[in-house]
């Protein structure tokens, strides 16, 4: 792996991992509605025990607060059918019988925290973002995609299909698509996630791809198409391919050039692709040149289950080139922790960078 990452955070000492853990762990305890005034009196005792506590102590309900101005866990707030579906997580409404008491959870020293069952409602922003891990997720193929689609795969699986007409669709992690060749045309529509179609050569039949509101047609071609939200991009290895949406004028890419297409910009031509990392997780690697934190942290939540969540606006920023392995994120997230001022905090279907 080899890797870099620019911090401009002033240096400070940092705090041992065990620490800024177990303060975490101390609050999501305290705020899941079944602390007593023991926990508190000893939450109080542990802040104590040394300057370095105490500051362990402050940096989590700064985390805290801060994952509750994230765009997730506003989307939560805003998300009707996601608070309802995780009512039965929340205190019970007045007059209704208390549910039984779970065990409490203490503090450890291990780097996630299990959360039991009774556990799940952490009060204020901390649910917010772990609920939406939960039932929003990530871009993924869930059950509507991958009942109505021919071919899919699940995160972090990579796939290659070869399709009736000799053309073979290598797919991404969290994909689905479904086929039509019955008629005049060879029909893809790309249901979720990333696919590179390595297409078959037949002028008789060209070789469409529809994706969100707009098309990529070709005859005998290399070229991907992924979707984003509201829109996907299409990337051209080999050959010409001709990009549509709605009543935009037909735009064509040929190797290495990229359109892009969402309902805010419509479509237009990205010129400069990159393409010694386009495609790079077919060979397991993921290469980021110069991508912002934030953008890194979005293309491995498509590998990972949950929510990733970069709670300091500063931090989302940085720069990140490097070269990493898809079977080992872990090693994404020691080296942002080894290289920066940056602390990683990994939850069941919840990492924090803050």
């Amino acid at each position: 792996m080899k890797t870099g990452l620019s911090d401009q955070q002033p240096a400070s000492r940092p705090l041992t991992a065990d620490l800024g853990d177990q303060a975490i762990e101390w609050l999501v305890m305290l705020q899941s509605g079944d602390a007593t005034a023991r926990d508190h009196a000893a939450f109080a005792d542990w802040c104590a025990q040394s300057p370095d506590h105490a500051r362990a102590a402050a940096e989590a309900r700064s985390l805290f607060a801060a994952v509750g101005q994230t765009e997730a866990a506003q989307q939560w707030q805003e998300n009707p059918d996601i608070r309802r579906e995780i009512g039965s997580f929340q205190s019970p409404a007045p007059g209704a019988a208390a549910p039984r008491r779970q065990p409490r959870l203490q503090p450890a020293r291990s780097r996630a925290v299990w959360l039991r069952p009774g556990r799940l409602a952490i009060a204020g922003a901390m649910v917010c973002a772990l609920m939406l891990a939960i039932f929003g997720g990530v871009e993924a193929t869930g059950p509507i995609a991958r009942w109505t689609s021919d071919y899919s795969t699940a995160i972090g699986q990579q796939r290659a299909v070869t399709l009736a007409d000799g053309s073979v669709a290598h797919m991404n992690t969290a994909s689905a698509f479904s086929v039509d060749f019955s008629g005049p045309r060879r029909e893809i529509r790309l249901q979720a996630g990333e696919v590179i179609f390595d297409v078959a050569k037949d002028a008789d039949h060209p070789f469409i791809v529809s994706a969100n509101g707009g098309a990529a047609r070709a005859v005998g071609t290399v070229y991907g198409v992924r979707l984003e939200d509201g829109g996907a991009n299409v990337t051209v290895r080999e050959g010409i391919v001709e990009v549509t949406r709605g009543d935009s004028e037909p735009l064509r890419i040929t190797v290495g050039q990229q359109a892009h297409y969402d309902t805010d910009d419509g479509l237009k031509k990205i010129t400069d692709a990159d393409l010694a990392a386009y495609g790079s997780w077919q060979r397991g690697k993921l290469i980021f040149n110069q991508r912002t934190l934030s953008d890194v942290m979005a293309e491995l939540q498509r590998y990972q289950p949950g929510r990733i969540v970069v709670a300091r606006d500063a931090l989302r920023g940085l720069k990140v080139t490097g070269v990493f392995e898809t079977a080992d994120l872990d090693a994404v997230f020691a080296s942002i922790e080894q290289t920066t001022s940056a602390r990683v905090t990994r939850l069941p279907l919840l990492t924090i960078i803050y």
